[in-house]
């Protein structure tokens, strides 16, 4: 006797896959395709988890991010005083202050201003010295 068994669609309906972005019908079950940012789950290959890409060997992670914050299907990134983010969000790149305006980006007071990652060092004039070891410092008074 033959007994005929029925596939089930699991992706017809929602309530067997609600944590995959995209049900793929299989003979007898179903998997999921998952969207960027997350993975299948390797244990029960029926769901996408998300990937922490702030984890190092992930893909996305950055090394050259200094304060990373995983999010669902991303993550951010944020940098230290002296950085900025770079164009792709991703990564931080030394600001190079001296490029900028005196008195604003720099020391009013700093006759040559150098830059230093971070940051920068200022160089005086003779007849001055400066100021906090010369960094981000400023010139200060005749000697």
């Amino acid at each position: 006797m033959l007994i005929d068994f029925l596939d089930i669609d699991e992706c017809e309906d929602n309530t067997h896959h609600e944590d995959c972005h995209s049900c793929v019908k299989t003979e007898g079950s179903y998997t999921c395709k998952c969207r960027n940012g997350y993975e299948l789950d390797p244990i029960t290959e029926q769901k996408c988890i998300d990937i922490n890409e702030c984890e190092v060997g992930e893909e996305g992670y950055n090394s050259d991010c200094h304060n990373c914050n995983n999010t669902k299907g991303s993550h951010t990134c944020s940098c230290n005083r002296g950085y900025k983010l770079s164009s792709n969000l991703k990564s931080c790149i030394d600001v190079n202050e001296c490029d900028g305006v005196k008195g604003t980006d720099y020391n009013q007071d700093c006759h040559h201003c150098q830059n230093a990652e971070p940051g920068y060092t200022c160089e005086c004039n003779d007849g001055y010295e400066a100021e906090n070891s010369n960094l981000e410092g400023t010139c200060i008074g005749e000697c």
